[in-house]
């Protein structure tokens, strides 16, 4: 699937129909069976993609990084990998 690109400023505005990263959110929890441990693996994933921080720290604090690591999450999943291949490929 094709994500559009995540830009900064998503992080600091709201609107009615999601963000880019949002719809990639909700794409990494389904992968990992959703709960905790769908959260595991969005955070796993987020670090793997050059997230620095941890899942306390809000995107909008460092916008610029957050937008960065979502678009290399989104140009991986276009492949529609499986869980591991989707941490191969940010590796």
């Amino acid at each position: 699937m094709h994500y559009d690109t995540v830009e900064s400023g998503h992080f600091l505005t709201l609107r009615k129909t999601p963000f880019p990263h949002a719809l990639i959110e909700q794409r990494l929890l389904g992968m990992a069976g959703g709960g905790p441990a769908g959260m595991a693996f969005r955070n796993q994933v987020l670090a793997a993609a050059g997230w620095p921080h941890d899942g306390l720290t809000p995107f909008a604090k460092y916008p610029d990084k957050a937008a960065a690591a979502f678009n290399r999450i989104g140009r991986a999943l276009a492949d529609d990998p499986d869980c591991a291949q989707l941490l191969a490929a940010l590796a």
